[in-house]
């Protein structure tokens, strides 16, 4: 009987500014899954994440083959290590696979002139083609020279040989996800368990869109494939996950199809039971508007309810082959969300084929004023195999790109007793026949205003009090943009550094961002407050310059109101005992050991549950109370989960803030006394 021959699977991320990519490897535990299942008596298998944990497996034993997970995220830091480990061990297979390849032929010529040392790559689905591979390499004794003279075709498998190309048949795609072994219930995923990594499960693979910006959006992945089976897998992670409140689910549109109502009530019993996950992170369906807000319902308000729109301008949407539930239907999304603790979530590309600052701006607007408290607000990503990335698409649109640092995607590592480091990188678009570069910086300011006012529930305060009198969120966000910028030093000083890191951290070729930013890596990795500036901005905004801030929009929700003609001495007198309501929530918000307290003349604690969407005359107490400010337990263990995972460095706070729903971080009040209301 042969030995066994060892295989390392590798999902790498970058740790040089805490983990970049903080999810559980599950494309190359599906992989290995697989690969056991088939092949379990001739290879034994393991899975790494961390480049440390890889290096020191690699100090002790080297592979027969070694496959990475290639994203945009971690390429050349991958890539770095297969080169070190091709120079201490050239019999060492080296493979690669996932989406950041490309598929026309100047993508593909590209990718192997520059990572000329690696033996095959997987193309599209992973887990037939690499046990395909493996089998062909067993029948040569493991010698690809052997595989490759006979330019052998490899099913979903690329390689170079005598400066060729060679490319195999595409295999059947997966038909039921269940057809692949769980890789948690084998034990391969048990090491990952560690307060850090996010688990991640996988109900559908595939999506029927066809947007062009989409990877996939090709047409390989139009049928997809799904699973019910759930719960044996949550129930095990849920025995291992520890401090780790959320849970990331892989499917591209969650709580489209029918099956996903069952799989809602699979998870809403584990909370029920466990009460994990709090949060889940999950794209949600693109229509079947109905059962988005079912499964939203279901599971408790621990995903976001409503759909991915990128633009509202119906001539973009043609542009890049895009279907949207319409605005009418987006709406009732988000007006039937009842409950106070569900978030609606949408998505807005900047520059895509056809936008400008006009309609991208009403684009924004539609979905503050329609209620929506998630807008993630997206640069265009020139992502491999899209059509967007072609020549002709570039061309049509006289797009002009740039390269930017991806954010905590770069460090220094040893592997074999020597260093190496890796930078990351990605493509966006800045301009194009429609938007100047200077209206693309325009959009970028007003992103970061609408993501610090808008998004999360912040600012909920006035948000909530300007929907009840028919006040546009939209035009207060917008009065209290245009004076960004002479209402205070510290404001001036926010908008200014942001403009400045959004202009110079942008290279015009990934050699110059990767030369320039190896040359000062270690000033790099030294700054705490990371290299995100829509993160660092907000960030800055929420813990360094609160009180700046709250009184900013205090002064633009007057001046809507007094714009509206409904400005009163009610409203004034409530607004002045609202900033001290906010002051006390929200001091050193995650400073969990300071207690608060505060005379108010308003029942917030019913005003707050009612979203604050109340006329403030109706809630005012009989005469001033106390009310005192803490931390529950609860709010105390996750803001401690989060702390544990992302730090308390500025970039760790953002990271924080971004993931919570801010309103779980914020302290509570408790009304003392009296609860008498009176009117007048």
């Amino acid at each position: 009987m042969k030995n066994k021959i060892n295989v390392y699977l590798a999902d790498l991320s970058h740790t040089g500014q805490g983990v970049s990519a903080n999810f559980f490897p599950l494309g190359v535990g599906y992989v290995a899954s697989y690969l056991l299942k088939e092949l379990a008596d001739q290879v034994n298998v393991e899975l790494f994440k961390y480049p440390e944990d890889l290096s020191r497996a690699l100090s002790k034993n080297r592979p027969k083959i070694v496959a990475f997970s290639n994203y945009s995220w971690n390429l050349n830091l991958s890539y770095e290590y297969l080169k070190q480990i091709k120079l201490r061990s050239p019999e060492t297979i080296t493979v690669m696979g996932g989406p950041n390849y490309g598929l026309t032929q100047e993508e593909k010529e590209l990718f192997w002139r520059r990572y000329p040392l690696v033996d095959f790559y997987i193309v599209f689905e992973g887990e037939y083609a690499f046990v395909e591979l493996v089998k062909n390499l067993d029948s040569v004794n493991f010698d690809p020279k052997r595989l490759k003279q006979n330019f052998a075709s490899l099913s979903n498998c690329h390689y170079q040989f005598d400066g060729k190309i060679v490319e195999g048949e595409f295999l059947p795609r997966v038909k039921e996800l269940q057809e692949l072994p769980s890789p948690y219930l084998s034990g391969l995923m048990d090491k990952f368990f560690d307060g850090v990594l996010i688990p991640m499960i996988s109900t559908t693979r595939g999506c029927p869109f066809r947007c062009t910006f989409c990877t996939e959006g090709n047409d390989y992945y139009a049928k997809v494939a799904k699973t019910t089976d759930l719960n044996e897998d949550l129930e095990y992670i849920v025995s291992r996950v520890g401090t780790v409140k959320d849970l990331c689910m892989t499917d591209a549109n969650f709580g489209m199809f029918k099956e996903d109502i069952d799989k809602a009530k699979t998870l809403a019993a584990i909370q029920k039971k466990y009460d994990w996950p709090k949060n889940l992170i999950v794209s949600s369906g693109k229509n079947q508007k109905e059962r988005v807000l079912e499964v939203a319902s279901i599971v408790n308000g621990a995903m976001y309810a409503g759909g991915a729109m990128q633009t509202t301008d119906p001539e973009i949407l043609k542009n890049i082959k895009r279907s949207n539930i319409s605005l009418e239907e987006m709406s009732e999304t988000v007006s039937n969300q009842d409950n106070n603790d569900v978030d609606s979530y949408t998505e807005l590309i900047l520059a895509l084929p056809g936008d400008n600052k006009k309609s991208h701006t009403k684009s924004l607007r539609d979905m503050v004023n329609m209620g929506v408290n998630r807008i993630r607000m997206l640069q265009l990503i020139m992502l491999p195999q899209t059509e967007i990335n072609t020549a002709d698409t570039r061309g049509k649109y006289k797009m002009k790109t740039k390269f930017r640092l991806m954010p905590r995607s770069f460090g220094r590592y040893e592997i074999f007793g020597e260093e190496l480091s890796a930078v990351e990188y990605e493509e966006i678009c800045v301009s194009n026949s429609t938007l100047s570069f200077e209206e693309y910086l325009e959009c970028r300011e007003l992103h970061l205003t609408i993501e610090t006012l808008n998004n999360g529930k912040i600012f909920q305060e006035f948000s909530g009090l300007c929907g009840y009198f028919g006040v546009s969120w939209f035009d207060v966000i917008k009065t209290f943009h245009s004076h960004r910028r002479d209402c205070s030093s510290d404001l001036e000083y926010l908008y200014d550094t942001f403009r400045k890191e959004a202009t110079e951290n942008l290279w015009d070729s990934p050699d110059d961002l990767e030369r320039a930013v190896s040359r000062d890596l270690t000033r790099y990795l030294s700054n705490d407050e990371g290299t995100n500036e829509m993160a660092k901005g907000k960030t800055r905004a929420i813990f360094q310059m609160e009180k700046d801030i709250h009184r900013h929009l205090m002064d633009s929700v007057t001046t809507e109101f007094k714009n509206k003609g409904i400005f009163d001495k009610n409203l004034k007198a409530y607004l002045q005992d609202l900033m001290i309501y906010i002051r006390v929530r929200k001091e050193a918000p995650l400073n969990t050991g300071k207690e608060m307290e505060a005379l108010l003349n308003y029942d917030f604690n019913v005003i707050s549950e009612r979203g604050y969407s109340v006329d403030p005359k109706d809630f005012r107490l009989a005469q001033p109370t106390k009310f005192i400010f803490k931390h529950s337990k609860d709010q105390v263990d996750l803001i401690d989960a989060y702390t544990k995972q992302y730090g308390t460095s500025l970039d760790g706070l953002g990271r924080t803030l971004m993931r919570a729903q801010y309103k779980t971080l914020i302290r509570k009040g408790e009304l003392l006394g009296a609860q008498t209301t009176c009117s007048g």
